[in-house]
């Protein structure tokens, strides 16, 4: 086979493993979110006691507040029972003032039941707890396998880069000039390919026995009349890799 056409199939190889490598780089991310949305499925119940809890918290520090709120007017109130003039002023301040203690009551009413679910919540978080960490291990576990990939994929895109423009050196600048230019006019990118049971295997376009009888001899480059393909054999017994 003429050494310009072996160096133009290496080159070819090449681009499809950078392709190649490429598209799984990209999917990674996709892969990593898929590994998360698991995660917080399997850790919904988890995280729906988590959610109640803190809920509860919230909701028990409101009810706090409101009741120190609520017993300082019961204590301007009580103040005001104290320093009333007269029936009017009385009447008003013993409304106010059982008002708050009534709302107070109602109020610490609720504060034990947000308690009690409080205390509910955390009995039930640590009881998951370790079903919990188990999956957290887990998640981490493939979390940082997906950042080596990354990295590894990385240094191998880079790699073949490498070889890329090796090869690509090598070859006669006419020779890579017309590589390039046929792999960026052609969707796929594939410049070269095989010629075999007398068609293109890249356009399955039939191709003229002269034609065959000439790619199968390997002494110069033939272009695929229909994709404008570079065009190579593979005897039976060399089959490609």
């Amino acid at each position: 086979m003429k050494e310009e056409l072996a160096q133009l199939i290496a080159l070819q190889k090449t681009d499809i493993s950078i392709r190649r490598l490429e598209a799984e780089l990209k999917a990674i991310p996709q892969r990593r979110a898929e590994i998360e949305k698991e995660f917080e499925q399997r850790a919904f119940e988890f995280r729906a006691i988590e959610a109640k809890r803190d809920e509860a918290r919230a909701t028990r520090l409101r009810l706090e507040r409101e009741i120190e709120e609520t017993r300082h007017k019961a204590e301007h109130a009580e103040r005001a029972l104290m320093s009333s003039k007269n029936e009017k002023e009385y009447s008003a301040a013993i409304r106010e003032a059982d008002a708050a203690r009534k709302h107070i009551s109602q109020l610490e009413t609720q504060t034990l039941e947000q308690m009690e679910t409080l205390d509910s919540a955390d009995k039930q978080l640590t009881e998951l707890e370790p079903e919990i960490g188990n999956l957290r291990a887990e998640l981490e576990e493939k979390l940082n396998a997906f950042a080596e990939q990354t990295q590894q994929q990385a240094e191998r895109i880079e790699q073949t880069r490498a070889e890329r423009e090796r090869l690509l050196a090598e070859l006669p600048k006419p020779m890579g000039a017309l590589y390039s230019r046929i792999s960026t006019r052609i969707r796929d990118g594939i410049a070269v390919a095989e010629a075999r049971n007398s068609s293109c295997t890249a356009c399955f376009m039939t191709l003229r026995p002269q034609v065959m009888s000439e790619i199968r001899r390997g002494e110069e480059i033939i272009i695929c009349d229909n994709c404008n393909r570079i065009l190579y054999y593979v005897p039976a017994e060399q089959p490609m890799v």
